[in-house]
């Protein structure tokens, strides 16, 4: 992803053929943009979560108004998943808490579960803006669709969510191991702890990831 300068970005005022070129050339990733995580009576909440509601809605907006596609990750567990051995029940299908803000919930998008399909990806791509991905592990690509889903979308993504220390890091360096150009918004992530949000954003750098704030992302 290049950030440009005046110049460029004249460029892309004056040729909306360019501009438009450039939106169709990556999609956004929405990590696990749930109740249980993002409210403060969530039952797994990331701390400081609900800060950064406001600027997930930017960037909903955003890919509303470019034709953006947007690739949502959901926690999806049972109410006996062996993960509660470890974390307070949380996610479980069909809670109020396992359920997407409305910030980042598109009309009618496509959902696939964690039970493999076969599926034209590239024609779900064109003909749905938003395409949710369930997972019950920290790593959305253990989904044994969603490597064939990233081969079918565009070469950037633009990746913001929570926690930054787990489901964000699986995310980002599951992107970088297909080689996808990759750029976290630093200020619409959120970690639980000080400590190992560093180490992982240690992690998601020496995979080549780079951070920016928002502001950058409405100036490509």
């Amino acid at each position: 992803m290049s950030y440009t300068p005046l110049t460029t970005k004249l460029f892309y005022v004056y040729n909306p053929s360019a501009m438009e070129a450039l939106m169709k050339n990556l999609f956004f990733f929405d990590i696990d943009t749930q109740n249980d995580f993002m409210l403060k009576t969530g039952a797994l909440y990331v701390p400081g979560a609900e800060r950064i509601v406001p600027k997930l809605r930017r960037l909903f907006d955003f890919a509303a108004k470019n034709e953006i596609s947007v690739v949502s990750t959901m926690d999806t567990h049972t109410a006996d998943d062996p993960e509660f051995a470890e974390f307070p029940p949380h996610c479980v299908r069909g809670t109020a808490g396992w359920r997407k803000l409305d910030d980042t919930s598109l009309a009618r998008p496509l959902i696939f579960s964690t039970t493999p399909v076969d599926r034209n990806l590239p024609d779900c791509v064109r003909k749905n803006r938003q395409i949710i991905v369930e997972k019950n592990t920290f790593d959305v690509f253990s989904n044994p669709v969603m490597e064939r889903l990233t081969r079918a979308l565009p070469p950037r993504a633009i990746v913001f969510g929570v926690a930054t220390e787990y489901c964000v890091k699986r995310a980002v360096l599951g992107l970088r191991q297909l080689n996808i150009q990759t750029v976290v918004v630093d200020d619409a992530v959120r970690a639980i702890a000080p400590k190992t949000e560093k180490e992982a954003v240690a992690e998601m750098k020496a995979a080549g990831a780079n951070f920016v704030p928002l502001a950058d992302i409405f100036n490509i």
